[in-house]
C-alpha cells in the first residue's frame, strides 16, 4: 500500500526540525553562557564577602579571638557552608571556620585572588596595612547544585515551548497552503466539458506561473477535444443521409424483389444500412453530449419529455407488448435540459431491449422525486462488468449488436447535469436482472 504523502505535513516537519536543530543549539548556546554567568557572579559574591568579612574577623581575632573552632567531619551544613581562614603576615591560619576542617584548603602559600581546590573555590584578600589576609571559601558542590536547578528551570519550560512550536508550524503551513487548496479546487473542476482558464490573479507568484502553464495545456486540450467532437459530428452529419437514402433504395428494391436469395442478401444489407443509421445517431448523441447538453438552470419536466420518449417505443408492436410503465399523474420537474433528457432516457430503455432475453418485460418507472427507473431481465453482471459499462465503446454481452456507447452517453449527461447514474445487477428484491437508475438534480 503506497503511502500518501502530504505537502503540508512535509513542510511541518521539515521546518520543525529545522527550529528544533535551532532551539538545540540555543540551549547549548545558553546552557554556557548561563554557566559563565553564574560563575562570574558566584565569584564577585565570594570577592565581596571577603572583603567586607577581613576587617570584622581581624577585629574579631584582636578582641581575644583566638585558636581554630575544629567540628568533627561530617556535622550538619557542614560541606555547603561558606568557609574562611584568617592568615597572619608569615602566612599562618589565625582563625579558621567550622567547615574548614571538612574542606580541601589550597595547598600553596597564600596570594590575592581565586584558587580552586577539590571541594571549594578560595577568594584571598589583599592583605591589610598590618598584613592580615582573609580566605573565603565557597563549595562547589552548592555551585554544581545552584546551576542545576537554574539550568533546569530555563529547560523545562523550553520543553514545553517544542509541541506548542509543532503545532503553530502545522498551522502557517496550512495557511500558507490554503492557495495551493483553491488552485485544487479550481482545477478538480475542470472537465472535458469544461476547460475555461483558471483565474490566477488572487494566486501566490509561484502558483501563477504553474496557473499560466495549466490553462495553456487546457487551451491547446480544448482545441484537440473541439477537433475531434467537429470531425464526429459531421462525419455522422455528413453519413446520415446517404445511408437513410440507401436505406429507403433497399427497402423498396426488397419489395419489388421476388426471388427467396435475392431476398435475403437484401435484408442483410438493409439490416447493415439500419446499424450504420443507428450508429450515425449514436456518434450524434455522443457529441452533443461531449459539449455538455446536460447542463441546465431551468427545471424541465421529466414526465412529459419521458412520455414523448416512451411514444417512440410505443410505435412498435413488439416492444408495446413488452413494456411496463410507471408513471406518475403531476409533472416531474428537474434542472436537466430537455434533450438530454430525452437521449439518456432513451438510451436506457434501447439498451434494456437491446440486452433482455425476448419475450420479456422492460420496465421503466418514474418517481415523483425525478428518479428514473429502466429494469430489464437478464443474466447477473459481476461488480467488475458493471463498473465498465459506462466506458466508451465497452459492451456487456457478446450476444448484443449495441456500440457501447448507450450507458456511456447516459452517464455523461447525468455528471453534466449534476445528477447521478446507478447501475445494479440483480436488481433489488430480485435474483437476476439488471436495473439502470437515473435520479436526477432537483
Amino acid at each position: 500500500m503506497t503511502r500518501r504523502r502530504s505537502l503540508t505535513r512535509r513542510i511541518a516537519r521539515l521546518t520543525s526540525l529545522g527550529v528544533g536543530a535551532i532551539w538545540l543549539l540555543a540551549i547549548l548556546a545558553m546552557a554556557l553562557v548561563l554557566r559563565s554567568e553564574q560563575e562570574e557572579l558566584l565569584d564577585l559574591t565570594l570577592r565581596e564577602t571577603a572583603e567586607l568579612f577581613q576587617p570584622i574577623l581581624i577585629g574579631r581575632w584582636r578582641d581575644g579571638e583566638s585558636g581554630t573552632l575544629m567540628p568533627t567531619r561530617g556535622q550538619p551544613g557542614a560541606d555547603e557552608a561558606l568557609v574562611f581562614l584568617l592568615f597572619d603576615p608569615a602566612g599562618q591560619v589565625l582563625l579558621r571556620s567550622a567547615g574548614a576542617a571538612n574542606a580541601d584548603l589550597p595547598a600553596s602559600a597564600p596570594r590575592r585572588g581565586y584558587r580552586e581546590t577539590r571541594t571549594h573555590v578560595f577568594y584571598q584578600t589583599e592583605p591589610d596595612a598590618a598584613g592580615y589576609a582573609v580566605a573565603f571559601g565557597d563549595p562547589l558542590e552548592e555551585r554544581r547544585e545552584a546551576y542545576g536547578e537554574s539550568f533546569l528551570a530555563f529547560l523545562l519550560p523550553m520543553l514545553a515551548l517544542l509541541p506548542i512550536a509543532y503545532l503553530l508550524v502545522g498551522w502557517i503551513a496550512r495557511t500558507a497552503l490554503r492557495p495551493l487548496e483553491a488552485l485544487q479546487g479550481d482545477i478538480a473542476l475542470r472537465s472535458e466539458g469544461r476547460l475555461d482558464p483558471i483565474d490566477a490573479s488572487h494566486l501566490p507568484d509561484e502558483l501563477r506561473a504553474i496557473t499560466a502553464t495549466l490553462n495553456g495545456l487546457m487551451v491547446r486540450l480544448g482545441r484537440a477535444i473541439d477537433s475531434e467532437r467537429s470531425f464526429a459530428t459531421n462525419a455522422a452529419h455528413e453519413l446520415r443521409t446517404p445511408v437513410a437514402v440507401a436505406l429507403a433504395q433497399v427497402q423498396r428494391l426488397r419489395a419489388e424483389t421476388v426471388g427467396a436469395d435475392d431476398l435475403v442478401r437484401i435484408t442483410r444489407i438493409e439490416t447493415a444500412l439500419m446499424r450504420m443509421s443507428r450508429l450515425v445517431a449514436r456518434l450524434l448523441q455522443l457529441a452533443r453530449a461531449d459539449a455538455g447538453i446536460g447542463a441546465a438552470t431551468d427545471r424541465q419536466d421529466l414526465r412529459a419529455v419521458l412520455d414523448h420518449v416512451l411514444e417512440d417505443s410505443r410505435r412498435d408492436p413488439d416492444r408495446r407488448a413488452r413494456m411496463v410503465e410507471v408513471l406518475p399523474a403531476a409533472p416531474v420537474l428537474a434542472r436537466i435540459d430537455a434533450d438530454a433528457f430525452a437521449i439518456l432516457a432513451g438510451n436506457l430503455i434501447d439498451n434494456a431491449f437491446q440486452y433482455a432475453p425476448e419475450g420479456t418485460d422492460i420496465r421503466v418507472e418514474l418517481t415523483s422525486d425525478a428518479t428514473l427507473r429502466v429494469e430489464n431481465d437478464g443474466a447477473v453482471l459481476s461488480g467488475t462488468e458493471l463498473s465498465g459499462l459506462t466506458r466508451r465503446f465497452h459492451r456487456g454481452h457478446a450476444r448484443g449488436d449495441g456500440f457501447g456507447l448507450g450507458l456511456h452517453i447516459a452517464d455523461t449527461i447525468a455528471r453534466q447535469s449534476g445528477g447521478r447514474l446507478t447501475l445494479a445487477s440483480p436488481p433489488e428484491g430480485r435474483e437476476s436482472g439488471f436495473a439502470a437508475t437515473f435520479r436526477a438534480a432537483i
